[in-house]
């Protein structure tokens, strides 16, 4: 997921069912000079956006706060994930990931009591910094916690994901994951040279309220700039936000500038879906009509936060373009 709008995503929703800081101070008390935290044998120390951490150089207990980023990177280069909050939906861990290790915990969307986290036993606590930033006294007192900032605001996802391997120790893996990423972008670019010199590209997002052309830093947008496709004019249509631009019923002939038309459905949105795709508008778009329009998986185009994510994206529009008209 992130752009802005995933971050907004991840302020709404909060930290329910979180335990008071008197409990917490309860929790603690019985500890040994009321710090649960366990001992480790070697640290190092890392700035965030908070301050300075001193954290394990090779933990063994991760509990991540975050459904995109710690989530995806903890389980792509193998680091120790004990327990994560999850996407919401029927499929909480995306499939291109590697599947978590027995005896992993889901936290959820929402974030779980501190009594279940001390509970947990972690040695190391990583998260956005929206989910960490209100209780980050609180979190620390149980393990070591370093908040991060998503992607975003002209950081690309790449420099985020790193990040977070380098905090899990496992940052060697993640540039050899990253650079073989862009040795395949590299590969679908030249393979489709022709096609995407041809054809613009237009990404969009159906909401429950509106239908959005997605743009600037949103993860899926970003991977098909990596790989040279040239967007649609009406994507930088000013308005809107630096991550998408919302279209009306009435206004969904702005598409007309578009060869190809992909697009992802988020939740709740099916019914929104069928009633701009119904509209008489949408179906005489040049797109439309050549039968260039393919639905992506929201997973990996929308939550995606990984190099997982990424090559799922292109092993997608690879297949999918193979599969369209070609003039």
């Amino acid at each position: 997921m992130p752009d802005v709008d995933s971050q907004a995503l991840l302020g709404r929703r909060g930290f329910t069912g979180l335990l008071s800081a008197a409990v917490l101070a309860g929790l603690t008390g019985c500890g040994s000079g009321g710090d649960i935290r366990p001992s480790v044998a070697a640290t190092r120390s890392v700035q965030h956006p908070l301050g300075n951490t001193d954290i394990p150089v090779s933990p063994q207990r991760v509990v991540s706060l975050d459904a995109l980023g710690g989530l995806q990177v903890s389980l792509e280069v193998g680091a120790p994930l004990i327990a994560s909050e999850t996407l919401d939906g029927g499929v909480p861990v995306p499939g291109y990931l590697p599947r978590p290790a027995a005896g992993f915990q889901s936290l959820g969307i929402d974030q779980p009591s501190l009594e279940k986290l001390v509970q947990l036993k972690p040695d190391l606590i990583v998260g956005n910094l929206q989910r960490i930033k209100d209780l980050y006294p609180q979190l620390s007192a149980i393990a070591p916690t370093v908040p991060y900032e998503n992607a975003g605001k002209g950081r690309p996802w790449q420099e985020s994901v790193r990040q977070i391997a380098d905090l899990l120790g496992e940052s060697g893996k993640q540039d050899a994951a990253l650079g073989s990423f862009r040795e395949r972008a590299i590969q679908v670019q030249t393979e489709h040279k022709a096609f995407l010199a041809k054809h613009s590209v237009a990404l969009l997002r159906f909401t429950p309220e509106e239908l959005r052309i997605l743009r600037g830093p949103i993860f899926g947008a970003t991977i098909l700039e990596e790989i040279g496709v040239r967007r649609n004019p009406s994507t930088t249509t000013s308005g809107g936000t630096d991550t998408y631009y919302p279209i009306g019923h009435e206004h969904v002939g702005v598409l007309a500038d578009a060869d190809v038309i992909l697009f992802v459905v988020g939740g709740q949105a099916e019914q929104a879906f069928k009633s701009y795709t119904s509209n008489a508008i949408w179906t005489h778009l040049p797109a439309v009509k050549a039968g260039r329009v393919a639905r992506l998986d929201p997973a990996a185009w929308w939550d995606g936060y990984s190099v997982s994510a990424a090559k799922s994206c292109l092993q997608q529009f690879t297949t999918l373009l193979r599969g369209m008209p070609q003039k």
